[in-house]
């Protein structure tokens, strides 16, 4: 027990030293030069009848309809070039369905699975291009009743 602590300790605190340094440069870089009309919601419903069971906050980020958003945990960020943030769902879903979902899923928008670390706690790492990094932390909340997903994602406007 003793060693899964210190491994999901490590694999965190990797995460942070690749992923935040990545999610604080590319939320001041602009990478386009030609104005974009920016949009005024994050938040939608999923395009298309074949993903009826998926929300979307980001374009490229789906979100199982089981989960919630726990607002007081969620924050976002969007500016002309940059959107972001950490986002917090929970709901009645077990934490292995919510990593099959995520690892099969987020492929199919342009995300490539970067790592993994399976633990009491999951983490799951992810990237798109050179700017974009997504990275999810999935447990079990107190006595079981609802699973938390947490998601750090960072990712330039105007790729």
């Amino acid at each position: 027990m003793r060693f899964h602590k210190k491994l999901s300790a490590i694999f965190f605190i990797t995460a942070l030293i690749f992923y935040l340094p990545n999610f604080l440069l590319t939320s001041c870089a602009q990478t386009s030069s030609a104005p974009e009309e920016p949009s005024t919601e994050f938040s939608q419903t999923a395009p298309g009848s074949a993903a009826a069971n998926v929300i979307y906050e980001f374009p490229d980020l789906p979100i199982p309809i089981e989960l919630e958003k726990v607002e007081d945990k969620t924050i976002m960020i969007k500016t002309s070039g940059f959107q972001g943030g950490i986002l917090v769902y929970k709901g009645r879903v077990t934490m292995a369905s919510l990593v099959e979902f995520f690892t099969k899923s987020m492929p199919s928008h342009g995300w490539v699975l970067d790592g993994t670390l399976k633990a009491k706690r999951n983490f799951l790492a992810f990237s798109k291009g050179h700017n974009a990094y997504c990275l999810m932390q999935i447990y079990e909340g107190r006595m079981g009743f609802k699973t938390e997903v947490q998601i750090w994602v960072s990712e330039p406007l105007g790729q």
